[in-house]
């Protein structure tokens, strides 16, 4: 579980790190502020990456949070079950953990999301906990909660997808490529999936006028608005961010889990590592990773 928890929060932090101004590029587009160029020149306006990084506080701040209940559930239901090394077990796992994890998730993407969206000096202040501060004062925790439900309905099937293809994907071998490679599609593959549910979460969590009353009222008048070609928009970058950021994750905790077992015993060489995803789950299933 330690394991588990120190891993998953350094893949996690260097993830948002590196995908963050592609997120910040999906809100604004998914927001209808324009097309990925208009969107795109409007971030970088002034020189700068600051505007792409706005809203990082909230997701850094809750990384350690949210990958202990991930990995930590994720891990502990895996060996929970008649058959810890089937795929079907994976999924399971996968579901739960991002059931759970939702819980977490949907108020700092609620908070990260209003912040990307807010203009400079206006609205919510800068910083994960004075926004957090700020949507209590004005809505209480009904606010803060707000697209709870559609988080949920993304998260669950998204990250049953998401561990099933990348453990399938590094069975028996965890070269860096291979795990780099297999993290970006893992996480490619669960955001093109449900990539409609996650517009609609997005319009809904930034919508502090309360133009919609739920995500399925979101969802109707999106239809309305933009049509199905709406429910895809911003893809593009979702799917770069998606490849980058969850290569990077995965490969910073297989780096970590083998920096584990060089810190426990430097003299004696270091044994095959089980997958990223499922370290100290299954002991009989032998993995390379090459250097």
């Amino acid at each position: 579980m330690a394991l588990d928890f120190v891993a998953g929060c350094i893949g996690g932090c260097a993830g948002i790190i590196v995908g963050h101004p592609l997120d910040t590029l999906k809100v604004h587009i998914q927001s209808g502020r324009g097309t990925a160029l208009e969107c795109t020149k409007a971030l970088l306006k002034g020189g700068t990456l600051t505007t792409a990084y706005r809203g990082i506080g909230a997701p850094l701040g809750g990384v350690a949070f949210v990958n202990a209940i991930v990995f930590g559930t994720y891990g502990n239901t895996v060996k929970a079950l008649p058959n810890p090394d089937s795929l079907m077990s994976h999924a399971i796992a996968g579901s739960t953990s991002g059931l759970l994890q939702s819980l977490v998730c949907a108020p700092i993407e609620l908070v990260k999301t209003r912040q990307q969206l807010a203009k400079p000096g206006e609205g919510i202040p800068n910083g994960a906990f004075s926004g957090a501060r700020y949507i209590l004062r004005s809505g209480g925790y009904r606010a803060l909660f707000r697209g709870l439900g559609i988080t949920m309905a993304r998260d669950s099937p998204a990250f049953t997808i998401y561990f099933v293809s990348y453990e399938a994907m590094t069975r028996g071998n965890q070269s860096v490529m291979r795990v780099f490679t297999a993290g970006g599609i893992a996480g490619a593959l669960s955001w093109v999936l449900f990539y409609p549910v996650d517009v609609i979460k997005s319009r809904l969590q930034g919508d502090a006028i309360r133009k919609y009353s739920s995500a399925l009222d979101c969802f109707k008048q999106s239809l309305r608005l933009d049509g199905w070609k709406g429910m895809f928009r911003g893809l593009g970058p979702v799917i770069i961010r998606a490849f980058i950021s969850n290569g990077a994750c995965f490969t910073a905790v297989a780096w970590t889990e083998r920096a584990w077992q060089q810190l426990l015993d430097p003299t004696t060489p270091i044994t095959p590592l089980a997958s990223a995803s499922t370290s100290a789950v299954s002991d009989n299933v032998d993995y390379i990773y090459d250097t």
